[in-house]
């Protein structure tokens, strides 16, 4: 399994369920400090894990990721799309074009550049499964915060045009939606706030996204492609 933004938050999480569950992980991050880190920590616990650090938004650096993963671990069966960054709080006009780029860079450019890389091999798995970590912002925008907001929709464009294009060669594609995820990302700020919002009245541990990711990639989820699993508790059943 390769994860995507796998040094810390969520990543982190996916990354130590999976390899508690028999899955030998890649864990990718910019930063190759924390990358090193979350492996080490995943073996300390009787995992199988390494580190690969790499910019995933240049083709170049995703494309070689991918063969280093299967230098290192000669197949690929998962590949978690879970990387993203912080992202500005802003209306149209103060819509920064560099950030916007930046996020297009990282939740589209980037999971394309590796999932085509990354096809042979998937053609190859017995149980291929690609998962994309997006955002309840991907099905309902929120009226501000454009370059997330664009960026995550166009993202569920692309999980979906993936699952229709290669479900009948087996390759399951789907994508999980979390609200606000306890992490870094959430500033103490805007947690109450974020409360506010969620019926659940918290918001989602990583763990729990995990938990989701590791259904996904099981044997039980067999049968499923091209879905969307909402784990937002219940906001978008009342309306955010």
């Amino acid at each position: 399994a390769l994860i995507t933004g796998a040094g810390r938050g969520a990543g982190r999480a996916h990354a130590r369920l999976l390899a508690a569950r028999g899955a030998t992980v890649v864990v990718n991050d910019i930063d190759e400090d924390v990358a090193r880190a979350t492996a080490a920590d995943i073996r300390e616990a009787g995992g199988k894990a390494i580190a690969l650090a790499a910019d995933i938004t240049q083709k170049l650096a995703a494309e070689a990721l991918i063969s280093q993963t299967l230098a290192q671990l000669g197949q690929l069966d998962i590949l978690v799309h879970n990387a993203g960054m912080n992202y500005s709080l802003t209306g149209l006009e103060a819509t920064d074009d560099d950030n916007f780029n930046q996020l297009l860079a990282i939740n589209v450019h980037a999971p394309l550049y590796l999932t085509r890389a990354a096809l042979p091999a998937l053609r190859q798995s017995k149980a291929p499964r690609v998962i994309f970590i997006n955002s309840q912002w991907g099905q309902v925008p929120d009226g501000h915060s454009y370059a997330y907001m664009v960026s995550k929709t166009a993202q569920l464009g692309l999980m979906k045009t993936l699952a229709k294009e290669f479900v009948a060669e087996g390759i399951l594609v789907n994508a999980i939606t979390p609200g606000a995820i306890l992490t870094r990302m959430v500033p103490d700020e805007y947690v109450e706030g974020e409360k506010a919002n969620i019926p659940l009245g918290r918001l989602v541990h990583p763990e729990e996204i995990a938990a989701s990711v590791a259904f996904l990639a099981s044997d039980e989820a067999a049968f499923i492609s091209g879905q969307v699993l909402a784990v937002n508790g219940g906001a978008l059943v009342v309306g955010i």
